[in-house]
């Protein structure tokens, strides 16, 4: 039935949207109406029972109470006895109870208050850094490189001890150990344990601190600890240390010509001398280097790089010395400055600085050349110069005065060195060979023009000089020139003026190429008629080779070529590589590098077909050989060239005579 009225509602409304020209029916409408009940007016009117029943509820405990409140009646009551009624004993009881709980609070607070005052006030705290003294004592001023003593106090003002107690000394940069190993100081960790309650511990430390004159050091001392019951670490610092180095371990001082010629060599005099009580170990000695200066060499040599040396062992009042020899390069007038640091090397970087013991600094002026010195040798002039084996050189000095003064009382002297060296064969014609020494001298006795040198006049010393031919590697002469005058100042005082000049007489390496023909020498296996008959064939091997001298050579290249009538056969052996142009007919062997006083070897195979018209001759088997290879002493090419060798075979192989003659 439902079904039916959805049905019928459906169509009613389909109707009523489709009828929008029709007026709506207006609705029903009611009048309103004030409908009067008769209540009651005042309490005096509710029932009694009813006022007895809202007591109980009121009197139950709360949790007991209902929810649901009586049902008023209209009746009479008077309204004083409800009110009084409804105001019972349950309020008061709550009020008492929070009444209490407040006073109970106020109570503990003033008593917490009171304790914690008496505690703060009255007594000490159970543990406190500022109940930890630290105190630390050296002397005030004390000489560098020397032994400072440190005396550390540790006093616990406690209540209770403190456990695990660590003190930690940091040293200035540069500080060594006491010890014997003398090891760098940089942080120490010293561990005390317990220190109980009103103890005083006292740690004594020596170490040697080092400084220049005038220098304020410090030393930071700190402790560590814990306390019983907690995991954490607590800290303490005590005031630093401070003392003064009153005095450098090290005096030095450098020492060096104050004018100098641009290209001119010159020696640095470095003298280091020991201000300390004790004996100094690695003392560590710098350079630094202006631009325009050239390191030449220094004695002792440089232990890192060029500018680098160390001191091993300085006794008290010992001095050592460092000659630095270089070439000062500039413009007239320029200044140069080279700066000296000692002291103590970083125990990291053994090649830096780790503490400062002294400086020092040396100035060059650069002035116009007062000589023009020319060392020629072969035709080359103040360079290396390379020469062949057995070739005697004739050598000449020119002096030339520059300066508008005269100068006097030259001397010159050449100061000759090398493993090519022969006393035999150097010929000075005027100067006097020093066969102990290896110096040839001229001077005022054995070379007037040397007494006065006017400005603008120059003079000439000449000499001879051959290389030993018994130097069986890497030969060479060296040739160092010092020339020594003086001259008058404007000042009236005598300056006393160095030149000097260099070379290098280097003997080139002489190797040899050769060749050798077999049959069946065991290197591969040759046929045919032997001597050789003409129109057969015959085969043969052919062994290069490169025989160096005294200097070792690298890409050493042999080159030759065949005859039309010799044929190669791609059989090789040896050293290098061996290859064949068959278009040119040319044999290139690459033997590579080859050391001095030895020997590379490389064999092939050919096959020979002699004609008619060669009955009775011996041919030419392989043709001119040439060799080529780079010295690498000398760094030039040196060359070597062998004729060409026939079908002849020595007869010491056990071969007849003319077994190379080809017959019929």
């Amino acid at each position: 039935m439902s079904g039916i009225k959805d049905q019928d509602r459906i169509e009613a409304l389909r109707k009523r949207l489709y009828e929008r020209g029709r007026a709506a029916e207006p609705n029903a409408k009611h009048a309103l109406s004030d409908t009067k009940h008769d209540v009651a007016r005042s309490w005096t009117a509710i029932p009694k029972q009813n006022i007895d029943a809202v007591k109980k509820v009121v009197q139950k405990p709360m949790q007991q109470r209902q929810v649901q409140p009586p049902v008023a009646t209209p009746v009479h009551a008077p309204t004083q006895t409800i009110t009084q009624d409804i105001s019972m004993a349950p309020k008061k009881k709550k009020r008492g109870y929070r009444l209490k709980l407040l006073l109970a609070g106020f109570a503990f607070f003033i008593l917490a208050v009171s304790v914690s005052s008496a505690i703060l006030f009255m007594g000490k705290p159970t543990i406190s850094g500022e109940n930890i003294t630290v105190s630390v004592t050296a002397p005030f001023t004390i000489g560098g490189g020397e032994v400072l003593p440190v005396q550390i106090g540790i006093t616990n003002d406690n209540t209770v001890p403190i456990e695990s107690a660590t003190l930690i000394v940091e040293y200035p940069v540069g500080t060594q150990s006491a010890n014997d190993d003398r090891n760098e100081l940089f942080s120490e960790r010293l561990t005390l344990d317990t220190i109980t309650s009103g103890q005083t511990v006292n740690v004594p430390l020596r170490a040697i601190v080092f400084g220049e004159e005038n220098d304020e050091k410090e030393i930071r001392v700190s402790i560590e600890y814990r306390v019983g019951g907690s995991n954490a670490t607590f800290f303490k610092e005590a005031d630093p240390l401070r003392f003064k180095i009153n005095s450098s371990p090290i005096i030095v001082r450098a020492d060096a010509l104050k004018k100098v010629s641009s290209g001119q060599e010159t020696d640095i005099k470095l003298t280091v001398t020991s201000n300390a009580q004790n004996a100094l170990s690695e003392v560590l000695v710098k350079a630094e280097y202006p631009l325009g200066f050239d390191f030449t060499k220094s004695s002792p040599e440089p232990s890192s790089a060029q500018n680098t040396w160390i001191i091993t062992d300085l006794e008290p009042e010992e001095s050592k010395t460092i000659i630095i020899t270089g070439v000062v390069i500039g413009k007239e007038t320029d200044e140069h400055a080279i700066n000296f640091t000692i002291g103590v090397p970083n125990e990291r970087d053994p090649s830096s600085l780790a503490s400062v013991f002294a400086t020092a600094q040396t100035q060059f002026e650069i002035e116009q050349p007062f000589l023009d010195l020319r060392l020629e040798i072969a035709g080359v002039i103040n360079a290396e110069v390379v020469i062949e084996p057995g070739q005697q050189s004739g050598a000449s000095i020119d002096i030339l005065n520059t300066l508008d003064e005269t100068l006097y009382d030259i001397e010159v002297e050449v100061q000759l060195g090398g493993n090519a060296l022969s006393d035999l064969d150097v010929g000075p014609p005027d100067g006097f060979y020093d066969s102990l020494n290896n110096k040839i001298i001229w001077d005022a006795s054995n070379a007037p023009d040397l007494r006065e040198l006017h400005p603008g006049r120059k003079t000439r010393l000449s000499f001879g000089i051959e290389p030993s031919s018994a130097t069986k590697e890497t030969p060479q002469i060296t040739l160092n020139v010092n020339v020594k005058a003086r001259r008058v100042s404007e000042s009236r005082v005598a300056e006393v003026l160095l030149g000097t000049a260099q070379s290098v007489i280097k003997v080139a390496s002489q190797p040899e190429v050769r060749a050798d023909v077999g049959y069946n020498s065991g290197l591969f296996s040759d046929r045919g008629p032997v001597p050789p008959k003409a129109e057969q064939k015959t085969t043969y091997s052919v062994s290069f080779m490169a025989e160096n001298g005294t200097n070792n050579i690298s890409n050493t290249e042999v080159t030759s070529s065949l005859p039309p009538y010799v044929k190669w056969l791609g059989n090789t052996s040896g050293a290098g590589s061996m290859t064949h142009d068959p278009v040119r007919k040319t044999i290139t062997w690459n033997a590579g590098s080859v050391e001095a006083n030895a020997a590379a070897f490389g064999s092939f195979q050919v096959e020979l077909l002699p004609s008619k018209t060669q009955i009775d001759t011996t041919p030419v088997l392989v043709n001119e050989q040439r060799l080529k290879a780079t010295d690498l002493f000398t760094g030039t090419v040196v060359r070597a060239v062998n004729p060409a060798i026939t079908t002849e075979m020595s007869t010491e192989t056990g071969q007849p005579k003319e077994n190379g003659r080809v017959v019929e």
